[in-house]
Order: C-alpha cells, then sequence, then structure tokens
C-alpha cells in the first residue's frame, strides 16, 4: 500500500496547521497586550519608590510615575476606609459643614478652587508660604521670602471651618482637595524634637505647656520641685508616655493624627503628597491646580530625623513602642505605610 497521501489529505493537514499557528500567535499577543497594559492595582501591591528631584533642577520633568503613584494612594485610602464610611461623600459634606470644628486644617483658596490640609511636621510651613502667593494674599513671587513665623499667624488664611455650612459643602465637593503625609513614627519623633529638643522661639511655649507636666508625672526618682520651669530637658520615653496616657482627641496638632486633623474618609481628596517625595508631589500638584510657571516649591532640604527614627524607637521599652504604633495605627493603615513588623 502506497505512504504517499491524496492531495485533499495533505491540504486538511496544512490547513489545520496554518489555523493552529494563527491561534497560537493570537494568545501571545493578548497575553503581552495584557501584560504591558495598566490595570487598576490593588492598593496592597508593593511599589518601587518614585525617585527624589534632583536638587536645584528647576525645569525638571515629573517622573511618568507620579500621577500613576497619585491614583495607587487614592485607591488605597479609598480601600482602607471602606469598612468605616457608611455613607456618600455628599453626605459627609453635609455632615461636616455643621461640625465646622473638624475642618480648622482646612485652608481656602478661593480664587484657584483649592482647599488645602496642612499638616504640621509634613513641610506645611513651605505650603503655607505657596498658598499664599497662589491664592494673591501676598505680592512675594519667592516663597522663601516670606518670614516662617508669619504663615502660622491666626487670620493669615482663610479656613473652611470659617465659612457657613452652604459654602463649606460646596467646597468640598467641587473644589480641587490635596494634602501631605509622612511616616507617623518620623513624624512623632520630628515634633518632639522640634518642640522639646530644640531652642526655637516656639519651643519654648511647649516645653512649659508640655514639658513641665510630662516630666513632674513621668521622670522617675526625682521631686516635682526639682523640674526646671522652663520645661527644659524632657526625654523621648516620657513625651511617648505622655502620648499613650492621653485621649487622642486631645492631642496636640503637632502630633495629632492626619486621620483626625484631614478627614481622608469622609472629604475625598484628589492628591495625597507625601513627605519621602516631596519635590516631586509638590511640582506635581501645583501644576495639577494650575500655578503659574514661575511659581516652585521651595527647594527641598533633607530631613536630619530620618537618620534617627531607630535610635529613638529603640530608646522605648517594647511596650512603649507596641502602643505608640497602636496609636497611629490608622495613619499606618489609611496612607499605606509599614514599620517593622508592628504593622
Amino acid at each position: 500500500m502506497s505512504d504517499i497521501k491524496p492531495p485533499r489529505v495533505m491540504a486538511c493537514r496544512l490547513r489545520a496547521v496554518v489555523w493552529g499557528l494563527a491561534g497560537l500567535c493570537v494568545l501571545t499577543c493578548l497575553a503581552s497586550v495584557r501584560w504591558f497594559s495598566d490595570p487598576s492595582p490593588s492598593p496592597n501591591v508593593e511599589r518601587v519608590p518614585l525617585m527624589p528631584t534632583p536638587a536645584g533642577t528647576a525645569d525638571y520633568l515629573q517622573p511618568p510615575g507620579v500621577a500613576k503613584e497619585m491614583r495607587w494612594r487614592r485607591e488605597a485610602v479609598q480601600a482602607a476606609c471602606a469598612g468605616t464610611r457608611g455613607e456618600s461623600f455628599s453626605d459627609a459634606a453635609a455632615r461636616l459643614s455643621y461640625d465646622p470644628k473638624t475642618l480648622i486644617n482646612l485652608l481656602v483658596d478661593d480664587k484657584n478652587r483649592v482647599l488645602y490640609c496642612y499638616v504640621p511636621k509634613v513641610a506645611c510651613t513651605n505650603w503655607k508660604r505657596v498658598m499664599l502667593i497662589l491664592s494673591g494674599a501676598s505680592n512675594q513671587t519667592d516663597p522663601k521670602l516670606i518670614p516662617a513665623d508669619s504663615v502660622h499667624r491666626k487670620h493669615v488664611f482663610i479656613k473652611l471651618s470659617d465659612l457657613k455650612p452652604s459654602q463649606i459643602q460646596h467646597r468640598l465637593l467641587t473644589y480641587t482637595k490635596f494634602l501631605f503625609v509622612r511616616h507617623p513614627v518620623e513624624r512623632v519623633i520630628s515634633a518632639f524634637r522640634n518642640k522639646f529638643e530644640m531652642n526655637y522661639t516656639s519651643s519654648a511655649y511647649f516645653k512649659k505647656r508640655f514639658g513641665v507636666k510630662i516630666m513632674k508625672k513621668y521622670r522617675k526618682g526625682v521631686s516635682p520641685e526639682s523640674i526646671p520651669s522652663s520645661g527644659n530637658g524632657v526625654h523621648f520615653p516620657e513625651f511617648v508616655s505622655y502620648l499613650i496616657d492621653t485621649k487622642k482627641e486631645q492631642f496636640n496638632e503637632h502630633w495629632a493624627l492626619v486621620s483626625s486633623l484631614c478627614n481622608p474618609c469622609d472629604v475625598k481628596y484628589d492628591y495625597i503628597g507625601k513627605y519621602e517625595t516631596l519635590a516631586d508631589d509638590s511640582k506635581y500638584i501645583l501644576e495639577q491646580i494650575g500655578a503659574p510657571p514661575s511659581l516652585h516649591f521651595p527647594e527641598v532640604v533633607p530631613s536630619k530625623t530620618s537618620a534617627v527614627v531607630e535610635s529613638y524607637f529603640n530608646s522605648l521599652t517594647a511596650q512603649q513602642q507596641s502602643d505608640l504604633v497602636k496609636i497611629y495605627q490608622d495613619d499606618f493603615q489609611i496612607f499605606d505605610y509599614h514599620f517593622r513588623n508592628f504593622i
């Protein structure tokens, strides 16, 4: 019997091979498209940190990942708040409009239709300088020329809490909103160093107002009479003991939770900047809110606190370490921060 196949059989087999190869190509292409596409990632996906802006580079181009990172942060906040929010943002705005004390940290720029929630120890002095120029409240063009202490005085800014409920609600729902956050442990250490270890003019108030009371209560082996009236000499573990024993609602804004100051689960922020990528995030947000090209965020000076976080944290007992992280748990979770094996 001949081994030569009839022409019709050969043609059928050839077509089958061709169709098989074509199908394989289609599947490969689809897989490639899916691999290189940009699906919405889970907020828990580990991300590579953004590269910081080179110092002194005024017209540095934004890294392409900044917009994507902003979207990730919004999604992370929404995911973290999902279990606590039982109302729409519209309903939350209506409720907040009748509770103005929760909106004290939101600064209003009606000229550019912007709300900025300032957080102490997260570059808020420089951002307040920028906001004064942006809103037209200052004739300066260089933020660094505005005295630092002047931006923290009363009545310098219009606060959202100053407005009527209908005005508050309108701005919460229609204005562009942004804030800047920082790693909770580094922020609280920065606040302690600034207010209790430095000799700034503002530090004297904090030492007398809080330092004396803290040392009298937590300083062991000394009589209350031996505590200096100036409040100098507070130790970090003593400060942390004070935080542990104090209700969070009574915290000074310099160590209050960002989630308490800015209500991220009730206010739908368009942009969430981070201190860790301050230069890039600030440039991006200024562009998005329509700032003039001539207005630049001041050059970012690397924080000295970052290098000493471990030593300060290690000065605490194991229980204090655990309790401190627990205090700021909401900020850790909402803004996607982590620390050692605690959280």
